[in-house]
C-alpha cells in the first residue's frame, strides 16, 4: 500500500473561493454583499470599508480594528458603546461626543415619529 502526497500549487484556486459547492463541484460565483451608496451617517468619517461597495466589513481608522456588519457596530466600537464590540481606545473625545450627540437625536426623531401600522389600529397617540 502506497501512500501519495498532494502538492498544492499556490496560484489554483481552492474550493472554499469558487462560491457555493454541491459535493465537490462549485455551483456559481460566491455571493456578493449589497452594495449601498447612501452614506450620510458620521461614522464614515472615521471608518472605512475593506472592499470598494461592501459596507458590512468596515476597519477603524484610528486603531485598524476589523469588524463586520457594518456601520452601526463599527459606531459602537468609535463610541466605546457597552455590549456588541470592544471601544476604541485610541479615538479622540471630541469624535465620541459627535457621534453620541448623532446618536441620542437620531434616537429622539425615532421617537416623535407616527408608525403607520399603530396609526390604523388607533394605537397611535399623535
Amino acid at each position: 500500500m502506497s501512500t501519495s502526497k498532494q502538492v498544492l500549487d499556490s496560484n489554483a484556486p481552492t474550493l472554499a473561493s469558487a462560491g457555493p459547492t454541491v459535493g465537490a463541484t462549485p455551483v456559481g460565483p460566491a455571493p456578493t454583499a449589497p452594495v449601498r451608496s447612501n452614506r450620510v451617517d458620521p461614522g464614515w468619517k472615521y471608518i472605512s470599508t475593506v472592499e470598494e461597495g461592501n459596507t458590512n466589513d468596515t476597519v477603524c481608522t484610528f486603531c485598524g480594528k476589523f469588524m463586520k456588519r457594518g456601520i452601526t457596530r463599527a459606531k459602537e466600537h468609535l463610541m466605546i458603546k457597552p455590549g456588541n464590540v470592544v471601544g476604541c481606545k485610541m479615538i479622540p473625545k471630541d469624535v465620541i461626543i459627535e457621534l453620541w450627540e448623532y446618536y441620542h437625536q437620531k434616537k429622539k426623531t425615532r421617537k416623535t415619529k407616527c408608525h403607520p401600522r399603530k396609526h390604523r389600529r388607533t394605537e397611535c397617540q399623535c
